[in-house]
């Protein structure tokens, strides 16, 4: 969540206006709890992709929530085809994608945009077609660890993002002890203090304090082999309770820029983790019934 810092206060005039833009940009969007949404036993969604329409008026929102393919090579997978049908369909003014800005990407087709990106790549290639523009709808990585650092500490914090975005964050998932640790200081360095501008000592950075970190939290030895991604409806552990906390940060971060886009856009376009929608229901009806 963005926060203004006023720096200087020249007048109660300036200071007025200040606090009203911080309240803006604290707003609390309503959500689901991660531990109420409705899955499957697998912890998939009704159907993939699985689509909610928002309407109200000229405003309208069509969000697609994806349960992610392991392998972009299935390039005939339904779910992308689910997503182009329903794009067409709806031809929106601007859409929203996950994981990071693609706006300037550029693919040679269809096909080399999902084995690279998945459904990422997907809709840029889209939104191309239609001469529209394509939003990250996440937050930076800076930003979400900063606020995962105001609740956690950082052993705890690096215990969790290391585990998930390591392993799991990766196409393909790395599963192996080796991939690891070759990959782990690159990780560290570019991905946690550069990307993320977190700031570790020498002694934080090392591949055994993360060991001793995972340890720590989750009360057994850190086994790459033997783990499997994090299920955040286990309302049991504080490891469990980091991915709600983070997934929870990066939903508002969401629904803002949905909620920002409305008001210059009539039709926004979404594509995102189906979890996502599930909890942001309840968000995304707010923003669309307030919007003119």
């Amino acid at each position: 969540m963005k926060y203004i810092t006023l720096l200087l206060l020249f007048s109660s005039a300036l200071l007025s206006c200040g606090t009203k833009k911080d309240k803006a940009s604290a707003e609390v969007y309503p959500t689901v709890s991660y531990l109420k949404i409705k899955l499957d036993a697998a912890g998939h969604l009704p159907a993939n992709p699985y689509i909610l329409r928002f309407k109200n008026d000229k405003k309208e929102i069509v969000f697609c929530g994806v349960n992610h393919l392991p392998d972009n090579n299935d390039t005939e997978n339904p779910m992308f085809k689910g997503i182009e049908k329903a794009f067409f369909e709806f031809r929106p003014d601007v859409c929203v994608n996950e994981g990071g800005d693609v706006s300037k990407k550029v693919f040679a087709s269809k096909k080399e945009a999902i084995q690279k990106d998945g459904e990422i790549g997907l809709t840029k290639t889209l939104a191309d077609s239609l001469k529209i523009i394509t939003v990250n709808g996440d937050m930076t990585d800076s930003l979400e660890f900063k606020e995962l650092l105001k609740r956690y500490t950082t052993s705890e914090f690096l215990a969790y993002i290391v585990t998930e975005r390591l392993m799991w964050g990766q196409r393909p998932p790395v599963t192996d002890s080796a991939t690891f640790k070759a990959n782990y200081a690159k990780f560290i360095q570019g991905y946690i203090m550069k990307t993320g501008g977190v700031k570790l000592s020498p002694a934080e950075q090392t591949l055994d304090y993360f060991e001793a970190a995972y340890q720590k939290l989750l009360n057994r030895p850190f086994k790459l082999e033997e783990l499997e991604p994090t299920n955040p409806f286990d309302p049991k552990g504080k490891f469990q309770e980091i991915g709600r906390a983070s997934k929870e940060i990066r939903d508002q971060s969401l629904l803002r820029t949905i909620d920002n886009l409305l008001k210059t856009h009539n039709k926004v376009f979404v594509v995102f983790g189906g979890w996502h929608l599930l909890t942001c229901e309840p968000g995304l009806k707010q923003i669309i019934n307030k919007s003119e």
